[in-house]
C-alpha cells in the first residue's frame, strides 16, 4: 500500500475546505473603505457602474441647394456626435432619458427587432456607439438604408 496516499488525500481535503460552504453564498456589495472615525463609522456602498456612450450619426449632407454644374464631387457626409450619460440620464443627447430607457430595456444592446415598414429609399446613414453601459464595454457600428430604418431599429438612442 502506498503510504503517501493518505497524506495526499488529507492535503487535498485541507486545501478544498475553504472552498466548501454550508449553503449558497451571495457576493457582498462593493463598499468604500470605512472612514477613520472609528468602529461606528458608516460604510458607504460604492456607486453603481455608470453609462457613458459617444454616439455618432453620419449621413448625407442636407441638400440646401441644387448642385452646380461645376461641382466636382459630392460634399462629405454630415456627422453629428453626442455624449449620452445614464444613471442619471444626461450628457448632450437631446432625448437622454428615452435613450437610457431603450438601452436598459435591451440590457445595453443598441439595436432592437422592429416590424416597422420603411420606404425603399436608399439614403444611407451610418451610426457608431462607443463607450461603457453599466460597466460593460459597448462597440456598435452599422449602416442603415435610411433614417426610417435607423429609427425603427435603434429607437431613441440615435434620435438626435
Amino acid at each position: 500500500m502506498n503510504t503517501h496516499l493518505p497524506a495526499a488525500l488529507l492535503a487535498a481535503l485541507f486545501l478544498a475546505a475553504p472552498m466548501a460552504s454550508a449553503g449558497p453564498t451571495t457576493p457582498a456589495a462593493p463598499t468604500t473603505p470605512a472612514s477613520p472615525d472609528g468602529p461606528g463609522a458608516t460604510v458607504v456602498p460604492a456607486p453603481a457602474p455608470t453609462t457613458t456612450l459617444r454616439l455618432t450619426v453620419s449621413g448625407p449632407a442636407p441638400a440646401t441647394t441644387a448642385p452646380s454644374p461645376d461641382a466636382v464631387a459630392p460634399s462629405a457626409p454630415a456627422a453629428r456626435t453626442v455624449t449620452l450619460l445614464c444613471d442619471p440620464a444626461g450628457g448632450d443627447h437631446p432625448r437622454a432619458e428615452a435613450a437610457c430607457a431603450d438601452l436598459d430595456a435591451r440590457q445595453g444592446r443598441v439595436e432592437r427587432d422592429s416590424d416597422t415598414a420603411c420606404v425603399l429609399l436608399y439614403d444611407p446613414v451610418e451610426v457608431r456607439a462607443e463607450g461603457i453601459w453599466r460597466g460593460r464595454p459597448v462597440s456598435f457600428s452599422r449602416q442603415y438604408g435610411n433614417t426610417c430604418e435607423l429609427n425603427a431599429r435603434t429607437g431613441a438612442v440615435f434620435a438626435f
